[in-house]
């Protein structure tokens, strides 16, 4: 992975605790605070992406390979795992009447079916 991303994923995290801990502290309403802070993280890390896609694109120009994210069936076990008990949450959550917006369980489900989809296009 280029660096830039490395440092991409450690910043989103980051700022993503940051800016929730914030519009909690403000006293936005849950489904305000999550719509929020997508908002924001796409309007910050958007041209952060373009940009290490770009310098992805640049060093597969001049002939520098980076590996991706190494798929196999364990890492794609773990993550189908960690989908689950995300969506067994929110499942508990509606069920007990507290408002919810899945924004993580559908990215990790997402993120599951691309990884499933590169294992299979690398094992067979």
């Amino acid at each position: 992975m280029p660096p830039k991303r490395r440092r991409l994923v450690g910043w989103g995290l980051l700022w993503f605790l940051l800016l929730g801990s914030v519009l909690r502290a403000a006293g936005i309403p849950e489904p305000w605070q999550s719509i929020l802070a997508v908002v924001a993280l796409a309007a910050v890390f958007g041209p952060l992406i373009r940009s290490a896609v770009k310098e992805t694109q640049r060093l597969r120009d001049e002939g520098i390979d980076l590996p991706s994210y190494p798929v196999t069936r364990k890492s794609l076990i773990s993550v189908g795992i960690i989908t689950g008990l995300l969506w067994a949450l929110v499942v508990v959550l509606v069920a007990i009447g507290r408002p919810v917006i899945p924004l993580l369980p559908i990215a990790c489900t997402v993120w599951l079916a691309v990884q499933f989809r590169r294992w299979r296009a690398l094992s067979g």
